[in-house]
């Protein structure tokens, strides 16, 4: 008799300490109560530990010990997609799981790739049934709450916060207004600001956020490769300080509003401010929206004795830079042959996608 006690005691007590066990884990996976939406950016190859550990740092969930085996017995640890995400009040673990992995279905999801302009966002907006000229009218104000905002040159330039609408994935309420998208946007900029100190290095280059950022922009537009941006950006710095001319065909394809596969010499000559071939030092504004490694290069760029640069033609996405115009010269001569002599019936192209020629 008294070993079918003792079981019974051990079974008791078995049961206690697991349900005792699932309350604690239900408790740490609560979220306390809160009424305004968290933002929570899942970045590209974060791991579901530290997905867990900021939901805990943003209170949505009271302790990341067990979230990554929650969300492994879920067979939801692998599927979450990067993104930024707007958490509504109320949403449990289970939920937001949800809405990391099934994006999709709960809210308007917008990509921005690196080097987006403002007009091809509005595009790809309108396709998702945002009101474009509603978005115009948001990008063009300077209403919202960012330290950086009060550095923008508005002088002359396009559209107001060019530059400044970091490239990421969005994921928000379908009946987001364009405002709040251009919010999280300045968001994720002021937030990459901060991580990298920026404000103190360009104290100590002496430049101002605009600069940098049109700096950047510029950069993004020229560079496919991205281990060349420093050299690039380099380039830049080098023309600046010396009085040359940019010439960089990107501000060009700016300038004209629409992105053309080849420029011709008549297209270099087309009135506008952001006309580098024309106009002496950096355009009023950015010519794109610049992602983390073009920022970075523009604010540590290559130190070289490089002015000048041509699109390579062997289809690898890279330049050959030169010191001097005739080794230049002898670049373009080099990239034009491996183009195997194309021609147009338009007249002689310029010196290539993204090159400076003098």
């Amino acid at each position: 008799m008294k070993w079918f006690i003792r079981f019974m005691v051990t079974l008791l007590l078995i049961a206690a300490v697991s349900v005792l066990g699932y309350m604690y884990v239900q408790y740490t996976l609560s979220s306390p109560p809160r009424t305004k939406p968290v933002e929570v950016e899942v970045s590209q190859g974060d791991s579901i530990m530290q997905v867990g550990t900021q939901l805990e740092k943003k209170k949505l969930i009271r302790d990341d010990l067990f979230f990554a085996a929650y969300a492994m017995v879920k067979g939801q640890a692998k599927a979450l997609k990067p993104g930024v995400y707007e958490i509504p009040p109320g949403t449990d673990v289970n939920g937001i799981l949800d809405i990391f992995s099934h994006a999709e279905n709960n809210v308007m999801r917008l990509t921005v790739p690196e080097g987006y302009t403002v007009d091809q966002i509005a595009e790809e907006l309108q396709k998702k049934g945002v009101d474009k000229e509603a978005f115009y009218r948001a990008v063009n104000q300077r209403t919202y709450r960012h330290p950086f905002l009060r550095h923008i040159n508005s002088s002359k330039r396009k559209y107001l916060l060019e530059g400044y609408l970091y490239p990421s994935t969005y994921n928000l309420s379908k009946n987001t207004d364009p405002e709040k998208l251009v919010d999280k946007m300045l968001d994720q900029f002021q937030q990459e600001m901060d991580r990298e100190q920026v404000l103190q290095k360009l104290k100590a280059k002496n430049m101002t956020v605009d600069e940098w950022v049109t700096i950047a922009s510029i950069v993004e537009r020229e560079g496919q490769v991205k281990d060349e941006f420093p050299r690039i950006a380099g380039v830049i710095y080098n023309r600046l300080k010396t009085g040359k001319k940019l010439q960089v065909d990107a501000t060009v394809q700016y300038a004209l509003g629409k992105q053309k596969e080849r420029l011709y010499f008549k297209d270099l000559k087309v009135r506008s401010p952001y006309n580098t071939y024309l106009y002496p030092g950096l355009p009023p504004g950015p010519i794109s929206n610049p992602g983390k490694q073009a920022l970075k290069a523009a604010l540590n760029p290559e130190k070289h004795q490089y002015f000048f640069y041509v699109t390579r033609k062997d289809g690898s996405g890279r330049h050959y830079f030169a010191r001097t115009e005739a080794d230049h010269q002898r670049n373009i001569l080099r990239s034009k042959q491996e183009a195997r002599g194309q021609t147009s019936s338009q007249g002689e192209p310029s010196s290539g996608n993204g090159s400076s020629s003098q």
